[in-house]
């Protein structure tokens, strides 16, 4: 699995944290579906041209068609004609020169003003997609983009364009994360499946994400084989089974090249492997998922309890329809003791993503539901799953960037691979690291200390490690998988 984490990771800006972004989900498996691949561009106000409506920046290597985001300098003033921070296409590109429209190949923008301060031109936004872990889903997309000096956007597309740069099947609701340029820290976890990113802010902190979530609630989906190349009534479509599907139920069929979303009611089921369905509104070609759920894709908005979804149930078309869906939990918070949950007992509660009829999916993997009786943000505690306490101890002797030295111990040899140290007081405390192997007195970590523990440092030893990153909603990540 292509899980990654990145814990608190200094940023000395938005863009800084838009480059440790790209970096990591890139990690993760999720791939560049569209984005500009160029340096950001300036010039000054003489090189605006308010006759001809043209930017001279030499050898600016901008080609007619290209999606670029316009922004002016902190204090300046923008180009008449322009808005700040906003994107714009480039149309009448020369060697040296460019004019902006406001759509692909329009007409060009007429330029009044030469404005004040250094004119920037650049990449706004990239757009990443994912089909999921097990590949068994149907990409959607996201795009990631900024629209203030301090804010980084999440909105996720049931389908993008990367020709018009232009995509459909959104939610109205965008996910952010606040940054500054004096400073951020950032936290990043994640795989194919699902991206959740928190960020600090002095002492404020801010929670987003997007994805597929990782469980459909409803299990039932199947993908089309063939082409239903004939939109109409009782229309047959073959599919790779038909488990668990019934006469006469409503379903959603999602087509994998961006046909559509649409409700269908399936009125018979045929041997072959092929299902009937009354009307299917449009063509769609092999490889579409048909099920209760088919779709678990979107994107947080203003906390890790909202989800945003792309294909709720009776969507229709490509439009952007979506529905906001509230997390619930499957047990109450307060139900187990939090000491015993918090440093023994596997007891962590998969949060659960649903509204009124839908019950879009859930994540039991690494984002869970914790305990936060005594706990802070950024605390970390340590499960396992037999409910017992593997080991605890005092670092001692010199450690090493990937090793920790108990010279009081006699374990068995690689006894704790694949098991997880944390460090819960002393120099380097707050570090979580998966163990490769052990000696009898020395554990080896697969990722270098960010400090190296030393003679203060107290460390557990578990089956797994988490960090609680949401105090309000108990919203824990898991570290060192």
């Amino acid at each position: 699995m292509a899980y990654k984490t990145t814990v608190s990771l200094s940023c000395a800006n938005r863009a800084a944290a838009l480059t440790e972004l790209w970096s990591k989900i890139e990690a993760m498996g999720w791939t560049v579906h569209d984005y500009l691949n160029k340096p950001d561009k300036s010039c000054a106000p003489a090189d605006v041209n308010t006759t001809t409506e043209t930017i001279t920046i030499a050898a600016h290597g901008f080609v007619n068609g290209e999606r670029v985001k316009y922004w002016v300098s902190a204090g300046g003033t923008v180009i008449g004609g322009l808005t700040n921070l906003y994107p714009y296409f480039i149309v009448g590109a020369t060697a040296d020169t460019f004019q902006l429209s406001s759509t692909q190949g329009g007409t060009a923008i007429d330029l009044y003003a030469q404005g004040v301060g250094t004119h920037y031109f650049g990449e706004g936004y990239r757009i990443y997609k994912s089909n999921g872990e097990l590949i068994d889903r149907i990409y959607e997309y996201i795009k990631i983009s900024w629209l203030t000096a301090d804010q980084i956007t999440f909105q996720a597309y049931y389908l993008w364009n990367a020709t018009t740069h232009a995509g459909v099947g959104s939610g109205y609701t965008a996910g952010t994360i606040n940054t500054a340029e004096a400073g951020l820290y950032l936290w990043i976890h994640g795989n194919k499946d699902l991206v959740v990113v928190s960020s600090k802010v002095t002492t404020t902190y801010y929670f987003s994400g997007f994805g597929h979530l990782p469980k459909r609630f409803w299990t039932s989906c199947l993908a089309t084989t063939q082409n239903a190349e004939i939109a109409g009534t009782d229309v047959v479509i073959e599919v790779n089974n038909t488990t668990n599907f019934r006469v006469g139920g409503y379903y959603q069929i999602v087509g994998a090249a961006g046909e559509g979303r649409d409700r269908i009611l399936i009125n018979a089921i045929n041997s072959g492997v092929s299902l009937t369905i009354t009307t299917l509104p449009r063509n769609y070609g092999a490889g579409a998922l048909i099920g209760n759920c088919p779709s678990t894709f979107g994107n947080f908005y203003n906390s890790l309890s909202n989800f945003c979804h792309t294909c709720q149930y009776n969507a229709i078309g490509t439009a952007n329809k979506s529905t906001h869906l509230s997390r619930y939990f499957l047990l109450g918070m307060g139900l187990v003791d939090p000491e015993y949950r918090q440093e023994v007992a596997y007891i962590l509660q998969p949060s659960v993503w649903g509204v009124n009829d839908e019950y879009v999916g859930y994540s039991e993997d690494y984002f869970c539901v914790a305990p936060t009786t005594g706990l802070v943000a950024e605390d970390i505690f340590g499960v396992s799953a037999d409910g017992s306490v593997i080991d605890d101890g005092t670092s001692t002797g010199t450690n090493g960037t990937t090793t920790l030295n108990d010279t009081g111990k006699s374990w068995s040899i690689d006894g704790w691979a694949n098991k997880v140290v944390l460090i819960k007081a002393g120099t380097g405390s707050g570090q979580i690291r998966k163990i490769t192997s052990n000696s009898a007195t020395q554990l080896v970590i697969s990722e270098e200390w960010t400090t190296i523990p030393d003679a203060t440092s107290t460390y557990a030893i578990r089956d797994e490690g988490w960090r609680l990153m949401s105090i309000s909603r108990g919203n824990a990540m898991r570290e060192a998988v």
